[in-house]
């Protein structure tokens, strides 16, 4: 029930801006290189802060220290290559993972007005452990990804990049306490250029820095009660945006928004608490503080009434270092599970968190152009709570797992865009955006077969999340104070996932994803006022894009598997998107003799064929 920046996505710690490639296809993560996947969605624990929604904490592996040893992969989109082995035997390790495509070929299916287009991305990964002694390991991890796109050579092109670096300390005190320390820095960029006319050629860049450092502890105390304790300061620069002259025929006007800078800190502890054989309790606190900085510009407003330009009643210059405004509270965290049986078990959990940072997204253009945002003191941070209840039943030996779990969230301060909002490159953009209060709810549900020739699971999940803006003393409404779909409000999701080994050699795999499409405000007319053109739109995302479906399937078909050959190979031949079904990339619009008419870009609009070939060695 959460926007993209409600949830917090963490990779060794480094917190990761975008998690996707080449529009979804790919993921950000290598694969080969990942070592645990933790998602939290409903109890989230103490240590985690900063958003609303979920917690996805990946970790890679930290390489073999006995000997070499690798794979790579070879196919029609994309080729691969991951070692990993000792520096120092026993004692360091070296992992190295990285990925490529070359798959300008698919983008000629494209229609033929972008039959120009390009596409592209690598990502790298490199992680070094050391064991120092029996109580201290240290482990440097960095990240590097880099995505590009453009739907014609002549047009517009869209770029963006993670780099991350970290640095973490493992430290044994005694058989009782231990500890992490990490620290790390975190960068992600994205930029539009456009030259289309010489004269007005433009780049717009955006960035996102952040630096951190955290220390986690964990204490155990006794056979029925463990602490995790700790602190985490994150320091915050945001480049909201600078357009700049592509070229020099450009005409362009070189601008640049202020930088924007905070400081969030918090301490945290929690107890797990094993009261008996049946039931497990996990209570915990966190106290945020945030303090947003100089130097900026700070305008203020009338109290009672929008706010606007009319409305300013000052300006106040802050110089660096200058504590602007600050925020802070607790968020508590409860959490249990009771066993009724062996087998089947109930689990229930209530979080309140808040989020110092904001998302603004303009969905209805071909490529949205996202707006990171500091809380400040016109811009008040994001606070949540949420609720689940969920119960989890095993059969034949723990062979299915099935599990139905509901919840229910509220918001406040979720920011929303006023109607004919100009977010991009906007000085004060709190003159465009509102605060709504906002509820989501729903019901998970899950089936899945771990053992046998047959595995996989089916999952499907109703989900709602709604917002208002009702607040009579602002004025400023939108679909006059009724709730209304967010944009990332898709009511229905199906997941089917399957793999059926034939033999050792032999396996086959099957997957359908099925979602609503999600909402979006069109324009439903046009008139004429005071002798200009107007465009009349629809109520807050009354309508939506088509749902998506799609299909996948593939073959594996592996070598002999001989432990003494110093290979083993194998084959993958599976079609993406097997129904070849038109899903919406972006829809907008565009005013064409005197008429809007409505456009929509599906990626890969047909069944796309593919070819690996894997090594291992």
């Amino acid at each position: 029930g959460g926007s993209t920046d409600q949830n917090l996505i963490l990779f060794n710690d480094a917190t990761i801006y975008n998690p996707a490639h080449f529009f979804g296809f790919f993921s950000a993560f290598n694969p080969e290189v990942v070592k645990d996947i933790t998602l939290y969605k409903s109890s989230i624990p103490s240590k985690y802060g900063g958003r609303l929604s979920s917690v996805l904490d990946i970790s890679t592996r930290e390489g073999n220290k006995k000997k070499f040893s690798g794979s790579a992969g070879i196919g029609l989109l994309t080729s691969r290559l991951n070692i990993e082995g000792p520096l120092i035997k026993d004692r360091t390790s070296i992992i190295i993972g990285g990925r490529t495509t070359y798959s300008n070929w698919l983008l000629d299916l494209l229609p033929k007005q972008y039959n120009n287009s390009r596409a592209s991305f690598y990502d790298l990964n490199l992680g070094i452990n050391h064991i120092i002694n029996e109580k201290n390991t240290i482990f440097l991890t960095t990240y590097l990804s880099n995505d590009q796109f453009s739907l014609d050579k002549d047009t517009s092109a869209y770029a963006y990049k993670n780099k991350n670096a970290s640095l973490k300390w493992r430290h044994v005190f005694n058989n009782k306490l231990n500890a992490v320390f990490t620290a790390g820095q975190d960068y992600y960029g994205y930029n539009i250029s456009g030259n289309e006319i010489p004269q007005t050629a433009y780049k717009l860049d955006f960035n996102v820095n952040q630096s951190n450092f955290k220390s986690d502890f964990t204490w155990y105390l006794n056979t029925k009660h463990s602490l995790d304790l700790g602190f985490s300061s994150i320091y915050y620069k945001f480049n909201p945006g600078s357009f700049q002259p592509l070229t020099d025929a450009s005409l362009v006007e070189p601008d640049k928004l202020n930088a924007e800078q905070a400081l969030e800190s918090a301490v945290y502890i929690s107890d797990r608490f094993e009261v008996n054989p049946k039931l497990s309790l996990n209570y915990g606190i966190r106290y945020s503080l945030y303090n947003y900085l100089g130097p900026q510009r700070v305008s203020s407003y009338a109290k009672g009434v929008p706010k606007e330009e009319s409305s300013r009643t000052g300006t106040q210059i802050y110089n660096s270092g200058d504590f602007i405004k600050t925020y802070q509270g607790p968020e508590f965290r409860l959490s249990g599970r009771y066993s009724l049986s062996d087998d089947i078990s109930i689990k229930a959990g209530y979080n309140t968190l808040r989020q110092y940072i904001h998302l603004l997204s303009n969905t209805t253009s071909i490529a949205p152009t996202d707006i990171w945002k500091l809380s400040d003191p016109n811009i008040r941070p994001q606070n949540g709570d949420q609720v689940s209840l969920g119960l989890y039943k095993n059969f034949k030996s723990n062979t299915f797992e099935t599990s139905v779990e509901v919840y229910y969230k509220r918001m406040k301060d979720f920011l929303d865009y006023k109607s004919g909002a100009s977010l991009v490159m906007n000085p004060d953009i709190e003159t465009d955006v509102l605060n709504t209060k906002g509820k989501a709810y729903g019901v998970e549900l899950l089936i899945k077969k771990s053992a046998g020739k047959l595995n996989g699971w089916l999952s499907y999940t109703y989900s709602r999340t709604l917002l208002k803006m009702d607040d009579p003393q602002i004025g400023t409404l939108i679909n006059k104070g009724s709730f209304y779909p967010a944009n990332y409000d898709k009511p229905h999701d199906l997941n089917l996932t399957s793999n059926y080994r034939f033999s050792h050699r032999f396996s086959f795999s099957f997957n359908a994803l099925y979602s609503t499409g999600r909402p979006i405000t069109l324009p439903i007319a046009k008139y004429d006022y005071a002798g200009s053109p107007r465009v009349l739109y629809s109520d807050r995302n009354a309508f939506r894009i088509s749902d998506y479906f799609r299909t996948d399937f593939s073959i594996n078909i592996d070598g002999n598997h001989k432990v003494r050959q110093l290979t083993h190979n194998s084959w993958t031949f599976g079609v993406y998107n097997l129904t070849g079904r038109k899903n919406a990339y972006s829809t907008f619009f565009a005013s064409e003799k005197g008429a809007i008419n409505g456009y929509q870009l599906s990626i890969f609009a047909s069944a796309l064929p593919f070819v690996n070939f894997n090594i291992r060695f």
